[in-house]
């Protein structure tokens, strides 16, 4: 019994010193992410599954529905938006979610496709209040 205990205890310090498993691991992606046509293209596929519902395809939200509360950011008028629209605030909007009613997205996005989220949104603004298209070659 006394060799069963010490077993399990050697188990479970093994399993403690590894921390969490795979599955739960997250890794913190330095952001933001080059502004890359690829990453917009990412991040659209990411939007499209967890966006559009309250923000539309268009990223305007006008097609909304009767929500509790302050109707979504249209994504296409930064000037018009009531949080900072630096790359960091946007990952931390998408991330923590906003008191304005976003709901977090931590535990749905990995923090690189939150990035990639980040570069689509900024691909909807008006040309002017875009940022540079980076090269994939340059973004490296």
């Amino acid at each position: 019994m006394l060799r069963l205990v010490a077993l399990a205890s050697f188990l479970m310090a093994g399993l403690i010193a590894q921390g969490p498993a795979n599955s739960e691991k997250r890794a913190a992606v330095k952001g933001p992410l080059p502004y890359t046509s690829k990453s917009i293209a990412r991040g659209k596929q990411f939007y499209l599954l967890h966006c559009v519902e309250c923000h539309d395809q268009d990223g305007r939200g006008l097609n909304r529905r009767d929500f509790s509360g302050a109707p979504p950011t249209d994504l296409t008028d930064p000037g018009d938006w009531a949080h900072d629209t630096s790359p960091e605030a946007i990952f931390s909007s998408i991330h923590d979610g906003t008191k304005n009613g976003m709901p977090p997205f931590k535990d749905k996005l990995q923090d690189e496709q939150i990035w990639h989220v980040v570069n689509f949104v900024r691909s909807l603004w008006p040309e002017p209040k875009r940022p540079k298209l980076e090269t994939e070659s340059n973004a490296k």
